[in-house]
């Protein structure tokens, strides 16, 4: 085990917004998330031919408190600034967690 927590969380939109949505998160919210010590690392993935799709994001933090620096005291929490809420059509009001196991790469 890497003792790393991975924070799950999952939305629907239009396929034609995810250029939109990825460049706005990537401004405006991701530098933020990655200020937070402990947190490790980012990963999204939107339903293959879907529309609308359903995207996962899923992040990799050093343990809960980590998360918590994020999230506040309800680390499971949507964190949805208002400026990304419009993207959606609906999203998960918690995320789910995982415990990381294995990590490889080639």
């Amino acid at each position: 085990m890497t003792g790393a927590i991975v924070r799950r969380w999952e939305a629907t939109m239009a396929r034609g917004d995810i250029g939109a949505w990825l460049e706005t998160f990537r401004a405006r919210a991701f530098p933020g998330m990655r200020a937070v010590d402990g947190f490790r690392d980012i990963r999204i993935h939107a339903e293959q031919g879907a529309d609308p799709c359903r995207v996962t994001v899923l992040t990799t933090w050093q343990d809960m408190e980590a998360v918590r620096s994020y999230a506040g005291d309800a680390p499971a929490r949507t964190v949805m600034p208002d400026f990304m809420a419009p993207f959606f059509k609906d999203y998960d009001a918690e995320a789910r967690f995982y415990d990381e196991l294995l990590v490889e790469t080639k």
